[in-house]
């Protein structure tokens, strides 16, 4: 009952059902969705519980729209959004209003009764919300059990689904491990226990379907998602797509400087004398604490020499964005940097997750890192189907850490720790060493591992061009073949 398809596309058989998606795809679109788009929308036009596992730039979010659409408008249905962070929610608000359908990022600031009121009428199709508000809200609550919402509620999508392992909704013995790891990122990283009562409340949504995306997840975050949520084998369909991004050259080099200093940074930008803020490579450069984007941007006027300018408001070379920056500087810093206004985005994780810019041609990480993490972050280049190049810095020893291969022992198993310090030392290809990480959930560490080597073949049997990402490296050269590459872009 409630939110239901057009009882004509309802009625249809498989093949005529994905007939009918693609169409409408098309149609609305102008261009064929993807096989994995399309099977989603029909499990849940099944009314299965889908988990879409696709590499950053895939498309995921659409899917929630075709979707919407065979739903007839007269029900006035709702897709609820759980997203991790309230900037990701406006961001995605503005690309749901620039594709036609009415939205809201709701939050404490601005959830009251009348907008309690308008959602119970149905005048937002899309309503996203940080996890915090699904649980901790009474008000939120008393719209969410209600009757009439409840009627319009259509679907619940997660969004970035891997942080529902990430945040230790997990219940296990190692949870502060898992933490202690994933804390080396700050806005990334915060641990809210009271999130594993989010099972109990998705039971409640009156036989809607779940849509889970995440171009990140090992298979034990899929398992720790699934006993988190109430979800098992027998109603959740797993669809995995290709997460390799060919196009994304990964580079690793040892820092020369102490991680607090941020001082490595140097070697990678050049000074303002030899290329201007306007002919810049576009770039993120990410920190793992609040208190570091500061240094990063002292550090870039440093390269750039030019003392002082990323402090004099607004910088026409970087500016910084993490999750205490104010709500307006965070609209200011991603339209400006979208509109070409500056170059550089000295931040945390807090800017990325689900970010759909095209401009970004640069990543640069500092530190060592959870894997999945660090492959999230260099997902925000390259989707302009150029290539793009990620570079991480990481330390040469961490203390107390594995720090040679020698000290890792035999088999596969890698504590969350271990693949930390794996992908920091690992002599393989760093681009099939993420692919082996998110498929089988450990780094290799030799050439001869057989999960590396049957990847690799996957990969050239899969036409990817050969892989140019490399273990160890010194970033000049990419970079000015980076630099090259935008300058004939410019002269057109």
């Amino acid at each position: 009952m409630g939110a239901s398809l057009y009882k004509k596309i309802y009625e249809k058989s498989d093949d005529k059902l994905k007939e009918f998606i693609i169409e409408s795809s098309i149609k609305t679109y102008q261009q064929e969705p993807k096989r994995l788009q399309v099977d989603a929308v029909f499990n849940l036009a099944r009314g299965r519980n889908t988990f879409l596992l696709a590499g950053t730039g895939f498309g995921k979010s659409r899917i929630s729209e075709m979707y919407f659409n065979m739903i007839p408008k007269m029900k006035r249905a709702v897709v609820l959004v759980l997203n991790p962070l309230d900037s990701l929610g406006d961001n995605q608000v503005l690309e749901k209003e620039k594709a036609g359908f009415t939205a809201i990022n709701l939050t404490k600031m601005n959830f009251n009764k009348k907008t309690a009121d308008a959602i119970l009428n149905g005048d937002y199709n899309f309503i996203y919300l940080s996890p915090e508000i699904f649980l901790n809200s009474k008000s939120f609550d008393q719209v969410y059990f209600s009757t009439t919402f409840q009627n319009r509620l259509a679907l619940i999508v997660i969004d970035e689904a891997h942080m529902v392992y990430i945040w230790g909704l997990v219940e296990s013995s190692t949870s502060k491990i898992v933490t202690s790891v994933h804390l080396r990122i700050e806005d990334y990283a915060l641990f809210r226990p009271c999130y594993g009562k989010l099972g109990p409340h998705l039971l409640f949504r009156n036989d809607k379907p779940i849509l889970l995306l995440s171009a990140t997840c090992r298979p034990v975050a899929v398992e720790g998602i699934m006993k988190s949520l109430k979800l098992t084998d027998d109603n959740l369909d797993i669809l995995r797509g290709e997460l390799t991004r060919p196009e994304i050259r990964i580079i690793r080099v040892e820092m020369d400087y102490s991680l607090a200093s941020s001082l490595d940074l140097v070697k990678v930008f050049p000074s303002a004398n030899d290329v201007p803020d306007e002919e810049m490579v576009p770039s993120l450069i990410y920190s793992s604490s609040r208190n570091r984007t500061l240094i990063a941007m002292d550090v870039v006027d440093l390269a750039r020499e030019t003392p002082g300018a990323a402090f004099r408001s607004p910088s026409s070379c970087i500016r910084r964005f993490h999750s205490c920056t104010g709500d307006q500087d965070k609209v200011d810093c991603i339209d400006d940097f979208a509109s070409g206004k500056f170059p550089l985005i000295s931040c945390t994780m807090a800017l990325g997750l689900g970010q759909n810019w095209k401009r970004v041609r640069m990543v640069t990480h500092l530190g060592r890192g959870d894997p999945a993490s660090i492959s999230q972050m260099f997902g925000r280049c390259g989707r302009d189907g150029r290539q793009g190049l990620a570079i991480m810095f990481v330390e040469k020893i961490r203390r107390n850490g594995k720090n040679s291969v020698d000290q890792f022992g035999q088999g596969t198993y890698q504590s969350d720790l271990d693949r930390l310090d794996a992908l920091a030392i690992t002599p393989v290809c760093l681009r099939v060493a993420f692919a082996i990480d998110n498929l089988l959930g450990y780094i290799p560490l030799s050439v001869d591992d057989p999960g590396y080597i049957q990847e690799k073949a996957r990969e050239i049997k899969e036409g990817m061009t050969e892989s140019n990402s490399d273990s160890q490296y010194q970033p000049q050269i990419s970079l000015q073949a980076c630099g090259h590459e935008e300058e004939e872009d410019s002269r057109g």
